[in-house]
């Protein structure tokens, strides 16, 4: 089946694979976009900062002059968002399992087990945090010499 859409006076074929990408230097021009038509945008920012730019050239000139430094950096990064994935699902663990605990919380053994269980994994998981976050600042300072 052919489909069409008025544009004006003209009937124009239409495909459901059709994208248009719009590119502006006018940040304000979604804001200018009727409501029906605004829903349908989605906005993406490419304005570069000064700070954001910085850190990126220099990412890349550490990995040309040291890449030891920045494989580090990379990895601690990747760490960090993984533990932080896992602190995530065990609270989302330890909610569900509330949600499905039945009479007196305080006489569930198996709850109160798996909450002793959460609560160390947790612990140990922040303290992870706090070692990669300070791994990140003397990482940052080598990489400021640059």
């Amino acid at each position: 089946p052919r489909k069409a859409v008025q544009i004006s006076d003209k009937m124009c074929d239409f495909d459901d694979n059709f994208k248009l990408f719009l590119c502006t230097r006018n940040s304000s021009a979604i804001e200018m976009l009727p409501p029906n038509t605004a829903c349908l945008v989605t906005r993406v920012n490419f304005t570069v900062t000064r700070a954001g730019l910085e850190g990126q050239l220099l990412g890349v000139t550490l990995q040309y002059e040291k890449p030891e430094l920045e494989h580090r950096k990379s990895e601690l990064l990747q760490k960090e968002e993984a533990l932080k994935v896992e602190v995530s699902n065990l609270e989302k663990q330890l909610l569900e399992q509330l949600a499905d605990s039945s009479g007196n919380i305080l006489e569930n053994e198996p709850l109160i087990q798996s909450l002793e269980q959460t609560k160390a994994a947790a612990t140990t998981i922040n303290q992870s945090l706090d070692e990669s976050s300070r791994l990140q600042m003397v990482l940052d300072e080598e990489r400021e010499v640059y």
